[in-house]
């Protein structure tokens, strides 16, 4: 095979790794635009909005348990078989509910697709990690998440259309996009060989992953911040009577465009600016924009909070999924990788649940407040311990627990 051939294939699984991720975003914005038709559709069942909202989020928790669990089977049978598996069943979890008019079939698909995403997102990072290096990693890295925020902007706007023209389940077709890339992936994913069965007590095995909990616990902080805006905001504004939905919507939805050139910027920054650099940058943008948002004396003030969030949701995933590439042998990255599906999930169930006694104890304002100082406390232990980290150099592996 001619290097050209070679370059082309490269570029092809890239395209292939940028794209499951992509996919997965979809899983909940594909069914967003459909909810109030859903609900009107299933008021039969008492709270037509409540099943309209499980049939958005119970994908969520699948997602959460099945990662981990996609990351040692694709560690024992390898990445291809578990990519392909994955993507048949999207497809059918997916676009299955065209062709379903009732409520157990229609989350019965729903579950089903929560654990094809788990798998797909899971294949996809270990994919990078397994076939690209340093800044070409990270480059293809920063590009999931930005491709990620660009599917699903596109999703709330054309589902909503779909919705429009066609009913409640066409929004659903857009799962049927999983069908070109089960083909790319027959091509261009190769077999290899199992890597489960190296050893795993020694210096850089087990140990090297569970020494990564810090991170893992700092992505579900950061995930926490990200969805912040989309969970908690829409009450806040209601409170300072900003009441229009469509302008709640364009200043939450700030936060996903600059996500999308900060994700996009990460692998031309990691050439100056070391990984704990970036975390830091992370934290104290999420931290400065959720304070904005608490002290906001006018609305425009809130927008701009929303931008400063956007800096740090662009880079979360890709950072911290560079650092654990790093710092863990190849055989356990799958299932680094579905630890960190699972803790971005995580990190999204868990937002209006610790986020609840703070409004209670503080009201929404001070909720914001407590945040956003947990944010800065971050930003500063991550300096304190890890400041020879700051600009792109050869750093030490040594982890953030025990620095």
């Amino acid at each position: 095979m001619s290097q050209r051939d070679t370059l082309r294939g490269k570029r092809i699984l890239a395209g292939v790794c940028v794209a499951g991720p992509a996919l997965v975003c979809l899983i909940p914005m594909a069914a967003a635009p459909a909810m109030p038709a859903m609900a009107q559709r299933f008021g039969s069942l008492g709270d037509g909005t409540l099943f309209a909202q499980m049939v958005m989020t119970v994908p969520a928790i699948m997602l959460i348990v099945a990662a981990p669990i996609a990351g040692l089977v694709a560690a024992r049978f390898g990445r291809r078989i578990t990519l392909l598996v994955s993507l048949l069943l999207y497809v059918i979890g997916g676009a299955g509910v065209l062709l379903v008019d009732a409520a157990t079939p229609l989350i019965a698909l729903r579950l089903l697709l929560g654990v094809a995403g788990g798998g797909l997102l899971t294949t996809s990072l270990a994919l990078i990690g397994e076939h690209f290096e340093d800044n070409a990693r990270e480059t293809v890295l920063g590009y999931a998440t930005s491709v990620s925020s660009v599917v699903a902007a596109l999703a709330l706007m054309f589902g909503g259309a779909l919705v429009d023209g066609l009913g409640w389940r066409a929004p659903f077709s857009l799962y049927l996009l999983a069908l070109p890339l089960i083909v790319a992936a027959f091509i261009v994913v190769k077999p290899a060989p199992s890597i489960a069965g190296e050893d795993a007590h020694g210096p850089h095995g087990n140990g090297g992953l569970v020494r990564m909990w810090p991170y893992y616990a700092l992505l579900m902080l950061l995930t926490i911040g990200m969805f912040t805006p989309a969970i908690q905001l829409p009450f806040l504004l209601e409170a300072r009577n900003v009441t229009s939905a469509s302008l709640q919507g364009s200043i939450i939805s700030a936060t996903s465009i600059v996500a999308i050139f900060s994700a996009g910027a990460f692998g031309w920054g990691r050439k100056y600016i070391g990984i704990h650099g970036f975390l830091i940058i992370d934290t104290l943008s999420m931290c400065i924009g959720v304070l904005l948002i608490a002290l906001a004396p006018a609305t425009w003030v809130i927008f701009l909070g929303c931008l400063f969030i956007g800096i740090g949701a662009g880079l979360s995933e890709p950072a911290i999924a560079s650092l654990i590439f790093d710092r863990t042998p190849a055989w356990v990255h799958a299932l680094a990788m579905g630890l960190i599906v699972s803790a971005l999930n995580l990190g999204q169930f868990v937002n209006p649940l610790a986020m609840a006694p703070l409004r209670h104890a503080l009201g929404l304002s001070g909720a914001f407040l407590a945040l956003s100082a947990l944010l800065g406390a971050s930003a500063l232990l991550i300096f304190l311990r890890r400041r020879d980290d700051l600009v792109a150099h050869d750093a030490s592996l040594t982890p953030l627990a025990s620095a």
